[in-house]
């Protein structure tokens, strides 16, 4: 990491990461975590969960930048993207929580281009913490909706139906993650949920999917007055790219 960022203009520095359930504020119950998630979750779980948590909670607090950018440690970015560019683009259009990774295929609208990559909005989550940009405002709207931990800090932070903050992206990524082991496993003795607490989880899913598909239909609107904006193609040119390696 040290390598890929110590020759950039970026403003960086490591955390780190939290071992355990370390963030003032946030609560986990792993007792109750079967009702909401399906599962427990494992310590490295729950221990990423109070990582990132703890970050987004520093971030508005202690800092005056408008968003900052999260990289795990086993990513490579590309350092060329013009980072600061981008980040104006997507405060003058409103783009406050922007995936620059996803583990999955997920279904997406387009929205229009930023350069030769597309702008998009995820309909549902890509999984994956790997890399984001946030601004203040999203990171603040959501802490006030984690307070307790009752899923992965992925899917929390995707789920837009209760954070109030749609999942936008740019593709193709200017992030790629190594092939390497991972150190958040799942549990290894995950029991399947029963009885009641059976019940409950797929009721919260039942809601959840409602929710889900009710705000995405909401979201059109949103997703029509972007494209009005006529983000069109453009070809990267040299004096492009030799302006993002003189900042």
């Amino acid at each position: 990491m040290t390598a890929m960022l110590g020759n950039t203009s970026l403003d960086w520095q490591y955390f780190d990461a939290h071992t355990s359930l370390m963030c003032p504020g946030l609560h986990c119950d792993n007792a109750e975590l079967p009702r909401h998630f399906g599962r427990k979750l494992s310590p490295p779980e729950i221990a990423v969960c109070s990582s990132h948590a703890a970050i987004l909670s520093d971030f508005v607090e202690s800092n005056q930048a408008d968003y900052i950018l999260v990289l795990e440690d086993d990513v490579i970015f590309d350092t060329d993207f013009p980072l600061d560019r981008f980040c104006a683009f997507c405060a003058s259009n409103g783009l406050e929580y922007v995936r620059l990774f996803g583990k999955h295929y997920a279904k997406a609208v387009h929205l229009g281009f930023f350069y030769e990559r597309s702008i998009v909005r995820f309909t549902t989550s890509p999984a994956g913490t790997q890399a984001y940009l946030m601004s203040r405002m999203a990171a603040r709207r959501f802490l006030e909706s984690y307070r307790s931990i009752r899923a992965t800090i992925d899917l929390a932070m995707d789920s837009f139906w209760i954070t109030r903050l749609p999942i936008y992206s740019i593709f193709p990524y200017p992030v790629i993650e190594r092939f390497s082991p991972t150190s958040i496993p799942m549990p290894a003795d995950t029991v399947e949920v029963r009885g009641l607490d059976r019940l409950v989880w797929q009721g919260a899913r039942v809601i959840n999917k409602a929710r889900k598909i009710r705000t995405n239909a909401r979201l059109r609107k949103s997703d029509e007055s972007l494209r009005q904006r006529h983000w069109q193609f453009r070809q990267i040119g040299r004096t492009d790219l030799e302006n993002c390696r003189d900042r």
